[in-house]
């Protein structure tokens, strides 16, 4: 997988992946665990070794992961990792028809309430982490008046920011796995019109 890489979803197929949130917990704990057994997936999910090992091959079945070669030769124990960094998706690529359209709905959804448990998740437990995790903790909104190319542009040089840190974080670790103060960080933010 190349740092980065990003696959853009462009049928129902793929789409229905991401709504079923056992598939989503599995794909965000393999981003976290980069290479992973089902055993342990199954333990970092808190789902059974069978339930986990049939959605880990429909995952791969669609091209979200991969076994990892080097690590599966025995086939006594598959490891796991993701195909591509993250995915993306634009709902007016479904909306011509009704069904996808539903499905790209309830993608988003699925993957909001994904985002919403982990937040809360933070919110109840930002004690445990120390002061100075909870100080550089980010918690913000804007109200800005834009078009929609310029709503595009912002979207874009997010992302570029976004993606050089992941790069960083990336190559930190690489260079130094033993460093203390090094943890996943999960950041999401959206933008979009509204009628106040």
């Amino acid at each position: 997988m190349a740092p980065g890489s990003s696959r853009r979803l462009k049928n129902v197929a793929e789409l229905r992946m991401l709504t079923h949130p056992l598939r989503l917990r599995l794909f965000y704990a393999l981003t976290a665990a980069e290479e992973a057994t089902a055993s342990r997936l199954a333990e970092l999910v808190d789902e059974s070794l069978s339930l986990v090992s049939y959605h880990l091959r429909e995952l791969a079945a669609h091209g979200f992961i991969e076994e990892v070669p080097r690590r599966s030769g025995d086939r006594r124990e598959r490891w796991w990792r993701k195909t591509h960094e993250g995915f993306s998706f634009a709902g007016s690529e479904f909306a011509g028809d009704p069904q996808a359209r539903g499905v790209a709905v309830a993608a988003k959804r699925q993957l909001l309430a994904h985002q919403i448990s982990r937040l809360e998740r933070w919110i109840d437990e930002d004690h445990a982490w120390g002061e100075e995790w909870t100080d550089a903790s980010l918690a913000s909104e804007s109200l800005l008046r834009l078009t929609a190319p310029e709503l595009a542009e912002l979207s874009a040089e997010l992302t570029a920011v976004a993606q050089k840190w992941a790069e960083r974080g990336r190559v930190g670790a690489e260079d130094r796995p033993d460093a203390p103060a090094r943890e996943h960080v999960l950041m999401f933010m959206h933008a979009f019109p509204f009628q106040p």
